[in-house]
């Protein structure tokens, strides 16, 4: 137990060191402008480069802070420290039966509003290259709920392939 908390205790100051301030009004302003474009095919390169994103973060979170994992409970659960802390979610909960992660509180519903598809999608390209580097096998995250359709919360499913 006290090796993880060591490494938690390396990740959250990894968050600090590596990230950097973006005023939250300009994060929701931009998603808002960009979903825009959803229609001509930009969400897909967007999807790609939150992919790369979450492939970058985990890289860096091995070869800087010897934080390393096989198993999917353990990759999520230093997934929901990155997500929690990083302000573009509030709740970040996964069910390992269901491979299902579940969010509550996502900044783009929050861009966005009503929608009839769902607007997460980033979020989901972000999971999946995190979870696929850490992991060192490729997994698929996508989006099946949304709460900007209506539902309680966005929910994911991941696939293990």
């Amino acid at each position: 137990m006290e090796y993880l908390k060591d490494k938690f205790r390396a990740l959250a100051e990894a968050i600090e060191r590596e990230s950097v301030l973006v005023h939250r009004a300009a994060l929701v302003d931009g998603y808002r402008d960009i979903y825009k474009l959803s229609k001509l095919g930009i969400d897909k390169v967007i999807k790609k480069a939150t992919n790369f994103g979450g492939k970058k973060g985990a890289k860096i979170l091995k070869e800087r802070y010897g934080i390393y994992t096989d198993r999917l409970d353990e990759a999520l659960d230093v997934l929901t420290v990155i997500a929690e802390s990083s302000r573009l979610l509030d709740v970040f909960e996964y069910d390992l039966d269901k491979m299902e992660i579940r969010v509550d509180g996502s900044i783009l519903v929050e861009a966005v509003g009503q929608s009839k598809s769902p607007v997460c999608e980033p979020m989901a390209g972000f999971f999946e290259g995190f979870l696929s580097e850490l992991l060192d096998k490729k997994v698929s995250v996508k989006e099946v709920a949304c709460r900007a359709q209506g539902h309680e919360r966005c929910i994911f499913k991941m696939t293990l392939r």
